[in-house]
């Protein structure tokens, strides 16, 4: 039996609930703040032109995904999959990206003020023209990310953070060792 996508285009629904889907394709044009996603299945998907602050993506599979244009401000993505994802020019500030495997994903001109991504796996990701200040890195490897042009002032960092430059550099660039987190 074959399975048709779903996709949400131009809705207006606050706490929207849509837990344990395994079939949606793309979101464009909705406003759906403080919505539930929690534990759905949305590999591929095509987020643009929306609005999902406050949204709890926790638990998700979402894989090879593209999010544009979309504000994420306060969301949850902890504890997802996210990798080889793509977010250009998202609001991602504030956002909960703990235990979040980013692997091999590419954030571009995204605005994530106080993000938080501790603990998170971020191998091969790669950050271009990013607004990462007072982001929290603590207990994570960057060892193999790649920081272009990104503001990283106030971004946070501890003893078990593996960082992809000297710890004299991260500091040049206005980074804060925190100590033990």
């Amino acid at each position: 039996m074959e399975t048709r996508t779903q996709c949400i285009k131009n809705k207006k629904i606050n706490a929207f609930t849509l837990e344990n889907f395994e079939n949606l394709g793309s979101i464009n044009n909705c406003h759906l703040a403080k919505s539930t996603f929690q534990n759905s299945k949305m590999d591929k998907i095509k987020v643009k032109h929306s609005h999902l602050a406050k949204a709890n993506l926790q638990k998700c599979n979402i894989k090879k995904a593209s999010f544009q244009n979309t504000n994420l401000e306060k969301s949850s993505f902890a504890w997802s999959n996210l990798q080889q994802n793509r977010f250009l020019s998202d609001n991602i500030s504030n956002v909960n990206f703990q235990f979040v495997d980013l692997s091999h994903s590419t954030l571009v001109k995204c605005k994530g003020l106080n993000s938080d991504f501790r603990w998170s796996k971020l191998t091969s990701a790669t950050f271009i023209d990013c607004n990462l200040k007072g982001a929290n890195f603590s207990n994570s490897d960057l060892r193999n990310v790649n920081f272009e042009n990104c503001n990283l002032k106030g971004a946070k960092y501890n003893i078990n953070t593996l960082l992809p430059f000297s710890r004299d550099k991260a500091n040049s660039l206005g980074m804060n060792f925190v100590g033990v987190n």
